[in-house]
């Protein structure tokens, strides 16, 4: 059998492409060298994956797993899971780890019969489909929200501390 975790990390995730200008374009950088650079200028993510990898947990956090819609355009950023959060530049510290605490929740939601994978019952092909699906759902659940708060207060994103906000309501909302 496939190593799960290596062949799930080699794929490029996508989101819905009504997100692309309203959030990625204006919240993340597309991966620009110069942090310091016109286009990095009021950026809240240094890279396009990290929005991705925030969308992801704010949707998990709040149960949100939304599936795009099958009549939307899915698109991507061109960029392998297995290379998120890897230190590739001065000043950039590495957070790769995440790659593992994002595969571990999705096995945890993905409905997975696992025994039966490791007696290659059901491919892994098939496997990594249904947790890319999972991911996707999640990351559109907490995206939808993002816009949705943006929408309400169109200088939400503005604050400083919005997207930690966002986080710490959910986690207040899960202790009550």
């Amino acid at each position: 059998m496939e190593n799960l975790f290596r062949v799930w990390a080699s794929r490029i995730p996508k989101y819905d492409e009504k997100f692309r200008d309203s959030l990625f374009k204006s919240k993340a950088n597309k991966g620009v060298k110069d942090e310091d650079s016109v286009e990095s200028l009021g950026k809240h993510f240094s890279r396009n994956y990290e929005l991705y990898i925030y969308a992801f947990f704010l949707g998990l956090y709040n149960d949100l797993c939304v599936e795009i819609p099958k009549d939307a355009t899915k698109v991507d950023f061109s960029h392998h899971i297995q290379y998120w959060g890897n230190k590739n530049s001065s000043g950039r510290q590495s957070f790769s780890e995440l790659q593992e605490y994002m595969f571990v929740a999705l096995i945890a939601k993905t409905d997975i019969d696992l025994i039966a994978l490791e007696k290659d019952e059901i491919k892994v092909e098939k496997v990594v489909k249904q947790l890319i699906h999972t991911m996707e759902s999640y990351t559109n659940g907490g995206l939808t929200l993002l816009q949705e708060k943006g929408e309400d207060n169109p200088n939400y994103h503005l604050d400083s501390t919005a997207f930690l906000d966002l986080i710490m309501e959910t986690k207040q909302i899960s202790e009550n």
